[in-house]
C-alpha cells in the first residue's frame, strides 16, 4: 500500500518508512462505477485516497439539481475535511471503476500527533493544494464578473447600437438596392422584349 499513497498527491515527500507505517492502517476498498461513496451530511470518518479510477465532487440543489464542484483521478483524494470533525460537506461518487485506500480518521490523527515532521508536510500540502483551489476560484468568479459585466452591457445597450444589428442592417440596405435594381433590370428587358415580338410580328405581315 505504501507504494499505491506514494502517487497521492498529499503525500508528496514524506519518507517512505512513514507512507509503511500509513499503509498498515489503512484499508483497500474497490468500487463498481456510478458508486455513491461519500454522502453530504454524514460522519467525516476517513480520507479516501484515490489509487484507481475517477470520482465526481458535488453539491445538490433545493431540487436535488447536480453541481459538481471537482472531477478527481488517481492520485488525487476526498474526504480531507475529516479533520476538523465536522460532518461531510459533500457527495462523491465514482465514474469509473475505482479503487481507494481508507484511511480512518483517528488512525490518521494518531500518526500526525505521533510524527511533527509527517504532520508538517502534511499541512504544507494541505496550503499548497488549497492555494491552488483559491487560483481556480479567483479564475471563476473573474469569468463570471466578466459575464455579468457583459449582461450588463446588453441591458443598456439598445437593440439598434450593437454591433451584429448594424451589420445586419447595413447588409439589408444593400440587398433592397441589389432586388430594386434588379426589378428595374427585369423591368427593362420585359419591355425590350415585347417590343422586339411586336416588331418582329409587324415584319411578317408586311411580307
Amino acid at each position: 500500500m505504501a507504494a499505491d499513497l506514494t502517487k497521492v498527491s498529499l503525500f508528496q515527500g514524506l519518507k517512505v518508512d512513514d507512507l509503511r507505517a500509513l499503509g498498515a492502517r489503512t484499508e483497500v476498498r474497490e468500487v463498481p462505477a456510478d458508486t455513491l461513496v461519500i454522502r453530504q451530511g454524514d460522519p467525516a470518518d476517513s480520507l479516501l485516497a484515490i489509487v484507481k479510477g475517477k470520482v465526481k465532487v458535488y453539491l445538490l440543489d433545493a431540487n436535488g439539481q447536480e453541481f459538481v464542484v471537482d472531477l478527481r483521478g488517481a492520485g488525487g483524494y476526498v474526504g480531507e475535511m475529516m479533520l476538523d470533525d465536522k460532518p461531510r460537506s459533500a457527495w462523491v461518487k465514482t465514474t469509473e471503476p475505482s479503487s481507494f485506500a481508507v484511511i480512518p480518521r483517528n488512525e490518521f490523527k494518531s500518526l500526525l500527533m505521533a510524527n511533527p515532521e509527517l504532520s508538517l508536510q502534511v499541512i504544507k500540502n494541505l496550503i499548497r493544494l488549497a492555494r491552488g483551489s483559491n487560483v481556480r476560484t479567483l479564475e471563476d468568479v473573474r469569468t463570471r464578473d466578466e459575464l455579468q459585466l457583459y449582461i450588463e452591457q446588453l441591458k443598456v445597450t439598445k437593440g439598434k447600437d450593437m454591433p451584429s444589428v448594424k451589420r445586419w442592417q447595413k447588409a439589408k440596405r444593400w440587398i433592397l438596392v441589389l432586388l430594386l435594381a434588379f426589378a428595374i433590370l427585369q423591368f427593362y428587358f420585359m419591355d425590350v422584349f415585347v417590343e422586339m415580338v411586336s416588331i418582329g410580328s409587324g415584319g411578317g405581315i408586311n411580307r
